[in-house]
């Protein structure tokens, strides 16, 4: 990102770009700094031809509500202007910057040993969930926003990308063709976080803090249930994910029935949207990564996923 940008992003801030420190982010625009009592922040650059202002400010007003609501989320942080959203520009280019308080604690490292976090997590999504219904009781002015629905993204608009090939085509225009069968019901789908994986909170006091609600939508809850499960199973070898995954899912659906309730139909096709998670991560790599840029790591591991979707091997075997 050009130093200019982020000269700008800082100053509305009100702090100097030499103190910004990249964290990542997809197109590596999440960066940290520490305000003048020394405390830490997040600031995120997007760049306005792909985020639209409306969309963030969902996003936002999201987070907000459901704080109000009881969860653990990190707080928005104002522009020296009191602005939420700062809108910059460099050589004709547009970029929104928003900032929130730094979540404290560390990500959940020990998946395989800490089930009771993991039940804390489906817990938290549960609510989250329960307040994403569509439903009389629910907030006229959230619930009025239009969130995007679950295939809004570019990705299902736009051509398919040439470099996933075209078995892969065939079988995700199968999944879509799936997907697009499935009723919208009240009890199964609203609005999601759409990736809460376990990098996208924190613990902290035996405390779990939510974050990184940018892909937030409406979507299946089942799907939002199996990002959870699909990204927690890569962090185990293979020779221990069936026992993994057992465990992990009884956790986590103990604690999200907790908040909110899932019908047994569902509850089985949670195994369907893993799958589709796989195809999905897939294609949006194929789509949106330069595969003459990658490393060999990447490219053999993607080349790896493409050979198991083509043979039609899922990704764990989950017994429901």
């Amino acid at each position: 990102m050009e130093q200019a940008v982020l000269d700008q992003g800082a100053e509305r801030f009100g702090q100097g770009s030499y103190s910004l420190k990249l964290l990542g982010g997809f197109d590596q625009n999440v960066f940290e700094y520490n305000g003048e009592d020394g405390r830490p922040f997040i600031i995120k650059f997007l760049d306005a031809s792909k985020y639209r202002k409306a969309s963030i400010i969902r996003e936002l007003t999201w987070m907000a509500y459901l704080a109000e609501h009881g969860l653990n989320i990190v707080e928005s942080v104002r522009s020296a202007q009191d602005l939420l959203i700062e809108e910059i520009t460099h050589e004709s280019k547009r970029y929104y910057v928003i900032a929130f308080t730094k979540a404290p604690g560390s990500p959940l490292t020990d998946l395989a040993s800490d089930f009771a976090m993991i039940k804390q997590w489906g817990r938290g999504m549960g609510r989250m969930h329960k307040l994403g219904i569509k439903d009389s009781t629910a907030a006229s002015l959230v619930h009025q926003m239009a969130f995007p629905q679950w295939n809004d993204h570019v990705i299902f608009a736009n051509a398919f990308p040439e470099a996933a090939g075209e078995r892969i085509h065939t079988q995700w225009k199968q999944y879509l063709k799936e997907l697009e069968s499935l009723p919208q019901d009240q009890e199964g789908y609203g609005i999601v976080h759409n990736d809460l994986h376990h990098n996208n909170f924190h613990v902290h006091n035996g405390e779990i803090i939510f974050f990184d609600f940018g892909d937030v939508s409406c979507h299946w809850f089942a799907y939002d249930i199996a990002i959870a499960i699909y990204h927690a199973v890569q962090t185990v070898p293979e020779s221990g994910k069936a026992e993994f995954v057992a465990r992990f899912f009884d956790s986590f659906l103990s604690g999200y029935l907790q908040e909110n309730t899932l019908s047994e139909d569902w509850i089985e096709r949670i195994p369907f949207f893993i799958d589709f998670r796989n195809i999905y991560s897939f294609v949006y790599f194929a789509k949106f990564v330069n595969w003459n840029e990658m490393d060999e790591r990447t490219r053999k591991y993607l080349l790896a996923m493409k050979a198991d979707i083509e043979a039609g091997k899922s990704v764990v075997k989950l017994s429901i």
